[in-house]
This record gives structure tokens, C-alpha cells and sequence, in this order.
């Protein structure tokens, strides 16, 4: 019995020991594999302002895309419709339409985080969350794109204004304006093999930048359905980063088909709007389509 015990804690300690030493190795990085261009469908997005509540968008919909006229020149589009919003008045809805332009790009070496493994449980018993994850950071080669950034601006919601106390009808707000700023584009692409000889591949898009919004924005405010007042505001903000997992295809995974949770895009935007204040526009798409 005493010899049963030792052979089973000598199994365990011999696995947990394999296990540990297993490594990884780059066997080949080149950020020009990936698709640089996406098609997402948003299926859960926020966009509200927090000085301007009954304008909120608690559910959106749409599609979220970046498509490559050349190796220079993107276009973008963000549109969002509002399932439920707080208050509305017409269809509550979310226009983005611009480009890129790039203006230099350089790649460099860079140790790159490979996410390995991620799990998620949830105890519905104890009402808790357990997220965990296995990641190394592997050498590769990353590109960088500094771009300029302009386009057109539009969303329609609602206005809830008051002002020393005095509470004005809730009323629509349009905004309708133009955007500039820039982005800095980073992207990575990898294949690496395991100490058991197991290839796989990873990559993804990190898209951060900053705008200045343009949007002339009047609002005439009535008490009761009497004019009362109009309330004027131009310039705006935001900044905001674009994350797409995963942006190649199976051909480039080893002809393995990628996760459903692998092609994700996740977007978020902070920043200020005419009458809106401050807001936050947040959401995930699945990339159902990969542009070159």
C-alpha cells in the first residue's frame, strides 16, 4: 500500500513537473498576413451621455466596419440603431462615416502577449464570477500606422435639459457634424509551436485615437409647449480604442476554423458632446468578414 502511495504521488509530481516545463517558441512573424479590414455586427452596444440621460442608448444594433481602398486610404463606418432607448423622439440612431489616411508606418521586434487559454464559470449558487487565463509573451514583429482621421458625425436621440431648476420638455436632439483627429494603428501576427510540437497562430489589431468633433448643435426648449428658450453648443470630443481578435482566417491558423469568441471586435469611445456632456459609446460585433 505504502508502495501504491509513492508510485501515484511520483505520477503527479512527474505531470505537474511536464507541465511546467512546457515552452513556446516563434516560428514565424509577419504582420502583413492579417486582414487589416472588418465587417462586424454589433449585437450589444451602449452609447449615452451622462448629462443627458433620456438620451441614452441602453441596447443598440448595427455594424461596425473598416474597409482598405489601398495601403494608405481605410474607410469607416460606425452605424447604431437603438433598440431601447430611455426617451425618444423618431428613430434614436448612431451615423459614423470617415477614412484614414496613413501617414508613416515602421515595424519593429517586440515581445508580444499570446493569450494560451481563458475560462469563465459562474456559480450561480454563490452568485460569483471566475475568470482565468494562461498567456506568454513571445517574440515577433509588430507594425505600427500612424494615420489622420476625418469624416461625417450623426446621431439623433432625445434632450432632457433644465437649467437653475427650471425643467424644460424632453425634446429631440440631433447632432450633425464633422470629426478630425488621429489614430495609431498596431498590429501583430505570429505562428508559434509548443514543446509538444502542438502550431498554432495569433495576432490581433489594437486601433487607438483621438477626435475633435465639429458639431453645431441647437435645441429650441419649450415648458409645457410653450417656447421658452433656445440652448446653443459646437465643439465636442473623443478618444477611443477598436480591438479585433484574431484578424486572419483558418488559412492562416493551420487550416483550423477560429472560435466564435475569436473573431470579436470590442469598441469603446469617451468623450464629450454639444448638450450630451460627458458620454461613453461601448460594445462588442462578431467580424464576420476579414478585408485585404
Amino acid at each position: 500500500m505504502k508502495n501504491l502511495l509513492f508510485v501515484c504521488m511520483g505520477l503527479v509530481l512527474l505531470s505537474v513537473s511536464v507541465h511546467a516545463q512546457e515552452t513556446y517558441r516563434t516560428t514565424m512573424s509577419d504582420p502583413e498576413m492579417v486582414y487589416p479590414g472588418y465587417l462586424g455586427l454589433n449585437y450589444f452596444t451602449v452609447d449615452a451621455g451622462f448629462a443627458n440621460t433620456s438620451g441614452a442608448s441602453v441596447l443598440s444594433v448595427g455594424v461596425d466596419a473598416l474597409y482598405p481602398l489601398s495601403d494608405k486610404i481605410k474607410l469607416e463606418v460606425l452605424v447604431l440603431y437603438s433598440l431601447f432607448s430611455l426617451e425618444k423622439d423618431g428613430p434614436a440612431f448612431l451615423l459614423n462615416v470617415g477614412g484614414e489616411y496613413g501617414i508613416s508606418s515602421t515595424t519593429k521586434d517586440k515581445d508580444i502577449p499570446v493569450l494560451l487559454s481563458f475560462a469563465w464559470e459562474k456559480n450561480y449558487f454563490n452568485q460569483t464570477e471566475t475568470q482565468t487565463w494562461e498567456s506568454v509573451k513571445l517574440p515577433g514583429k509588430m507594425k505600427y500606422d500612424l494615420v489622420a482621421r476625418g469624416g461625417l458625425y450623426i446621431r439623433n436621440s432625445a434632450l432632457e435639459y433644465s437649467e437653475n431648476f427650471t425643467y424644460y420638455d424632453v425634446t429631440s436632439l440631433t447632432h450633425f457634424g464633422v470629426y478630425a483627429g488621429v489614430g495609431y494603428t498596431m498590429t501583430s501576427y505570429l505562428q508559434a509551436q509548443s514543446s509538444d510540437g502542438y502550431e498554432f497562430a495569433a495576432g490581433r489589431i489594437i486601433r487607438p485615437y483621438a477626435d475633435i468633433l465639429i458639431i453645431p448643435t441647437s435645441v429650441d426648449l419649450q415648458i409645457n409647449g410653450v417656447a421658452a428658450k433656445t440652448v446653443e453648443e459646437t465643439i465636442g470630443w473623443r478618444t477611443g480604442v477598436v480591438v479585433v481578435g484574431k484578424p486572419f482566417k483558418k488559412e492562416e491558423n493551420f487550416g483550423r476554423k477560429l472560435p466564435f469568441f475569436a473573431n470579436m471586435l470590442y469598441r469603446l469611445d469617451i468623450g464629450s458632446r454639444p448638450l450630451d456632456g460627458f458620454f461613453i459609446t461601448t460594445g462588442i460585433a462578431f467580424n464576420f468578414k476579414k478585408f485585404r
